[in-house]
């Protein structure tokens, strides 16, 4: 049984995601802010804060102990603070940073040596170019930034697969804080969650790029 490791499990693909792997015969460890709000499909729980690194470095020692390693790795939680940049507090800035980039970065580096040779790791990003709009503007740059990140970490670690999934808008809580509607075209997390485990199967690494149906 394959073992995979899902940061920011509570919410949305995240949390779709350890449905759909458990679903497929994997056993699932899984991190979140709110451990309480992660499926109960997990085979393990943890908390974690993407901006505190010890918490982090505590989920991967407590992994340590039940699996010899991962073969799937995701990165799935971010946050937003929708605010014109002129408005938008250094706080709230870096906040939104920690959770998209730096949380991804020290996920990333934490998770590296629990990952088999041949394991994949697969970090959520966005279509920049669509969300690079009023009141956004730090939420795009943060995603902006995980592209070459991600790019790097495969060209460092060559005996691992990275990719960057780049999803359309989904129906997910995230829309809560978004000074938008949802759109009519909105595709569900699972639908998500099926191409990222469709993705691994195929042994295919890089840029995922999800449309809308």
């Amino acid at each position: 049984m394959p073992d995979a490791l899902i940061w920011g499990a509570s919410g949305g693909i995240g949390a779709a995601l350890v449905v759909a792997l458990k679903s497929d015969g994997w056993r699932v460890f899984a991190a979140a802010r709110d451990e309480l709000k992660i499926p109960a499909e997990a085979d393990a729980t943890f908390t974690f804060n993407a901006a505190n690194p010890d918490d982090t470095a505590s989920v991967i020692s407590l992994c340590a102990q039940q699996t010899d390693g991962f073969d799937f790795v995701a990165y799935t939680a971010g946050g937003l603070v929708a605010s014109p940049l002129d408005k938008l507090t250094a706080t709230d800035w870096g906040a939104i940073f920690d959770a998209n980039v730096t949380g991804a970065f020290v996920a990333a580096q934490a998770s590296l040596p629990l990952m088999h040779k041949g394991a994949h790791m697969m970090i959520i990003g966005a279509y920049v170019e669509k969300i690079t709009l009023p009141r956004m503007g730090a939420y795009a740059a943060a995603k902006a930034a995980l592209e070459p990140m991600v790019r790097v970490l495969g060209r460092e670690n060559r005996k691992m697969k990275f990719s960057l999934v780049r999803p359309p808008a989904v129906d997910t809580p995230f829309w809560e804080n978004v000074p938008f509607k949802l759109p009519d075209y909105a595709i569900q997390p699972q639908a998500v969650a099926s191409a990222m485990i469709a993705h691994f199967k195929a042994g295919e690494s890089g840029t995922l790029d999800i449309e809308s149906s």
